[in-house]
């Protein structure tokens, strides 16, 4: 039997490669019997250098030229054409690249094991990387169920003869690849895959029509793979090759699958490229997340193309789909690929965590020994390694019994506040049942509260769905931990902010404590304050990014560090919107600062903050102009408890107070603490910044202290709760004290005698003591206050299942009295729980029902029970005590029967009337939905430009 070799070489731009290759091709120690060649519009030399080389052994006599859009399967069917009939007895076509290199025996090899597997029809060598020649590539290839090109290696695997075994594969790579003229002929190329994934699709389409593959390990070919690593640049894959790659990969798995998995298959690539994108964003590797999606988009939006492909593969399959199934790749390869990447990445972080705890400890280590001469020490002793092991450097981590303390002494602080029921009271209203109502609450454009709400949700809902998630939906969680653990909370971030800021662990963990006590110190735990104690606790880490925007640092971390700090500003402002007003204030100062002294050109690190944290907070950024206009900006999430916010006096803004805080002397210490520390001239300069930071809270305190505003939802104006700037004015002191404290024994030691010695001493006792006895004025007082724990329901659960099966059987609430005046609010749900209170519908919306419940309570006749029952409202309940003068009203008044009230001194009324909403307020915010997918992008994007810089990979 006579056997014929036909070698066809396929180059584009390979000039660099060609001369190796050639040289392999003609030193085969099986020479081939002839060679055809095609070039797809090659603008070096390439055609030429094969033209010169196998001139008289040219099929045709010279290189066969295609197009330079012409696919790789194009390129092969025009190289066939070009050959003469079959003569031979047993005819193969070897294919080749311009960029793979044949070892002298590789086509013998192959060709011995094909005479010994006559059932073979297609057989390819081990592929090794070109130029390193000892790394595996390939032996063989299959495709996972995800679209991965899957060769049972690991990257950079050296060959040491591990995987020489003859077997079946799906498919071969096509540099090397040698099959059979008859087989290549009858099946083709797709051409509808320009570059990538031929030899996966060639392989799974020939195993259909029950063609047997197999791999030659002993055969080898060095491969350099070019295009997919971007050395060699063609318009077929462009500037992108990831994203060719991924669109010939979701291709190939949608053409060739069975028609019963196709649905699932479809569905699966989609969710899998969006959860790959996404993984890729949060590794900060945005072009391979475009590429992802893009890949995803070239095959889906062309689904002819999908259904062409499926019926020409059914022309020439053979096998059922399932008789190859064990050709692919396990369905759980593509999970276990999932859990490499978490654990490469989670491997990442804690090599991170641990270069950075080992800089801070020689940091530590080089400061010691500055400042301590230990004198000789024993010889044996000197080379004794210290012990960094994590059990021991918990043991003596000072920021870990800080911590332990603090917790410890907060749970003994709580004593008042545990059993059953939610946190509630002050500005405090109780949290959902789950945090999915969080979730609702924020995505809706329309609440079923009082008339009916399109009013934007306030931006603190966001994270507080998102910490109710993690908390596995536990949203009452949250609000325990964010107010009995406050304490210990802030000073976790304090401590992190200081020891940067000093390099002193005293120092911090002094300034730590200080802060950590600001909340109950402030009253702000003890009211109910959400807005300023969730702004204390991510205060520091604010301040902590924007530490890295100074000049010292590198563009790239100053550049991440303002992403980094929008982000924590973002956080911040949607608790307490305040807060952006005062960033305003000291971001102008640090731009005319960088301006002046002839850094213009860096003022955009500062301005991204700003900018960029507005665009965090959509769609309330824009919305609320509109609803509830300035006021929006001044009030802080929560409760304004009017009732409990008590005007700010001078000695109140000096000592950093309101309301149920701590006595005003107590905090005296922080206050001459950062008086005295403008007097150390050596870091006056930095303490001047802590400064500026200082008199714009004084300033924003100041300036809104003793006036009332209005709130759109509320009959009356409202003081202001200004614990924040108070909070800001009290950090900022802190602050100036650590800077200026930092060394100050060595320097008071070093100064001749005099006058600051003994107030140094003194200051520094003062201001030790301060938070000490602060603490000890928390633990003795205890965290209850307006806040407290209770029961939550608000009405019968018969009038709230009834409002859940239809919002329009609407319960009016009505408390009070003649004598005290009344008050309602209509729920549709359980009761109003923290957010609600954001998205109530203004009192202008509510006039009409406003007009009703005033006639109830006065002169009540069935037109005002008409009126409500077109408001949407099935019940009227007065919680206990019940006021007589209204029971009397609605008992007497003709349209209401008297219903279970369930509590003694409760009474309740139903409506005889049908409930409608007739005169409820349905428009819902249509652009609602276009800023909510605004600020997902702005999310991404700020968290992708926030993360830590990373190198291109393939």
């Amino acid at each position: 039997m006579t056997t014929t070799v036909t070698a066809l070489l396929v180059s584009h731009e390979g000039s660099r490669w060609l001369p190796a290759v050639l040289d392999g091709l003609q030193s085969q120690t099986r020479p081939v019997d002839r060679v055809v060649a095609v070039d797809t519009g090659s603008k070096d030399d390439s055609a030429d250098l094969v033209q010169q080389r196998f001139g008289e052994w040219l099929v045709g006599g010279e290189v066969v030229r295609a197009d330079q859009r012409s696919s790789f399967g194009e390129a092969v069917n025009a190289a066939l054409w070009s050959l003469p009939d079959e003569s031979a007895d047993d005819e193969w076509v070897w294919l080749l690249h311009d960029d793979s290199n044949p070892a002298p025996d590789a086509l013998e090899q192959m060709l011995e094991i094909s005479a010994l597997n006559p059932t073979a029809d297609i057989l390819g060598p081990k592929l090794r990387e070109w130029p390193s020649l000892r790394r595996l590539l390939e032996v063989g290839v299959t495709i996972s169920g995800t679209g991965r090109r899957e060769t049972g290696l690991e990257r950079g695997e050296y060959d040491q003869g591990q995987h020489d075994r003859v077997h079946d594969v799906l498919a071969v790579n096509t540099a090397g690849m040698l099959v059979r003229r008859s087989v290549v002929e009858r099946l083709g190329f797709d051409r509808r895959l320009p570059l990538y994934g031929n030899d996966i699709d060639f392989g799974w389409r020939a195993a259909r029509a029950d063609h047997r593959a197999l791999v030659v390990p002993d055969a080898v070919v060095f491969h350099a793979e070019a295009a997919h690593r971007g050395v060699r640049e063609s318009r077929l894959a462009g500037h992108h090759p990831r994203r060719a790659e991924r669109a010939a990969a979701h291709n190939t798995l949608l053409v060739n699958c069975s028609a019963a998995a196709l649905p699932f298959q479809l569905v699966r690539l989609f969710l899998g490229s969006l959860i790959r994108a996404f993984g890729m964003l949060l590794v900060r590797a945005p072009g391979e997340a475009l590429d992802e999606l893009a890949g995803l988009g070239r095959a889906y939006l062309h689904p002819l193309r999908i259904i062409s492909g499926r019926r020409s593969r059914r022309r020439t399959s053979t096998l059922r789909a399932r008789e190859v199934r064990h050709l692919l790749a396990p369905p759980w390869v593509p999970y276990r690929h999932g859990l490499d990447f978490v654990g490469d990445l989670a491997a990442a972080v804690i090599n991170q965590a641990s270069d950075i705890s080992a800089a801070r400890r020689a940091r530590a280590d080089a400061a010691r020994a500055a400042a301590i001469d230990t004198g000789p020490v024993a010889a044996e002793a000197q080379n004794l390694p210290a012990d960094t092991g994590l059990v021991v450097r918990l043991l003596t981590s000072r920021l870990v019994w800080l911590i332990t303390a603090l917790t410890v002494l907060a749970l003994v602080a709580a004593r008042g506040l545990y059993g059953a029921g939610m946190l509630s009271g002050g500005g405090l209203l109780p949290a959902p049942s789950t945090s999915m109502d969080w979730w609702r609450l924020y995505v809706d454009d329309w609440h079923p509260m009082g008339v009916g709400s399109s009013v934007p949700t306030a931006p603190y809902v966001l994270p507080l769905a998102l910490a109710g998630s993690v908390l596995l939906g536990k949203a009452w969680l949250v609000v325990d931990l964010l107010f009995l653990l406050a304490v210990p909370l802030c000073a976790l971030g304090a401590y992190r902010f200081l020891a940067r800021l000093t390099s002193s662990p005293v120092t911090s963990l002094w300034g730590a404590l200080a802060y950590a006590v600001l909340p109950v110190a402030l009253g702000a735990v003890q009211q109910g304050r959400l807005g300023t104690v969730a702004a204390a606790v991510l205060l520091p880490w604010l301040a902590h990014s924007a530490i890295f925007l100074g000049s010292s640092y590198s563009d790239d971390r100053r550049t991440r560090a303002a992403w980094r700090t929008a982000m924590w500003l973002g956080l911040v402002v949607a608790f307490v919107p305040l807060a952006w007003v005062m960033a305003l204030v000291v971001g102008v100062v640090a731009v005319v600062a960088r301006v002046r002294s002839g850094r213009g050109r860096h003022v955009g690190e500062v301005l991204v903050p700003l900018i960029g944290s507005l665009f965090l907070l959509l769609p309330w950024t824009l919305s609320t102009w509109s609803h509830r206009g300035l006021s929006s900006w001044l009030f802080e999430a929560g409760l304004p408890a009017p009732a409990i916010t008590e005007p700010l006096s001078r000695l109140d803004v000096l000592f950093g107070r309101q309301g149920a805080g701590a006595p005003a002397l107590l905090t005296i210490g922080l206050l001459v603490a950062a008086v005295a520390a403008l007097l150390r001239p050596d870091t006056r300069r930095d303490v001047l910044k802590a400064w500026v930071v200082v008199l714009v809270g004084l300033g924003v305190t100041v300036t809104l202290a003793g006036g009332r505003y209005s709130l759109p939802n509320a009959p009356t104006d409202q003081p202001l709760w200004l614990g924040f700037p108070l909070l800001v004015v009290q950090a900022a002191g802190i602050t100036a004290a650590a800077i200026a404290g930092t060394g100050i024994r060595r320097r008071l030691s070093t100064s001749s005698f005099g006058w600051r010695q003994p107030f140094g001493v003194l200051v520094v006792l003062v201001a030790a003591l301060t938070p000490v006895v602060v603490a000890g004025w928390w633990v003795w007082e205890g965290t209850a206050g307006a806040v407290d724990r209770r029961p939550v329901a608000s009405v019968p659960t018969y009038m709230s299942d009834a409002a859940k099966d239809d919002p329009v059987n609407g319960s009016l609430v009505v408390r009070g009295s003649r004598a005290t005046g009344f008050e309602y609010v209509v729920l549709r749900q359980p009761g109003i729980r923290l957010g609600d209170d954001s998205v109530e519908p203004s009192a202008a919306d509510q006039a009409g029902l406003t007009s009703y419940v005033t006639d109830l309570v006065t002169a009540p006749d069935p037109r005002v029970v008409a009126g409500l029952a077109q408001t949407g409202v099935a019940y009227v309940y007065a919680p206990a005590p019940a006021d007589i003068g209204l029971v009397g009203n609605l008992d007497s008044v003709s349209g209401v029967s008297s219903a279970s009230a369930v509590r003694p001194g409760a009474r309740a009324w139903q409506l005889d009337a049908k409930p409608t909403d007739d005169k409820m307020l349905l428009a819902v915010d249509q652009a609602r939905p276009w800023l909510l997918a605004a600020q997902g992008l702005a999310v991404l994007v700020v968290l992708v430009l926030a993360a830590p810089s990373r190198g291109e990979r393939r």
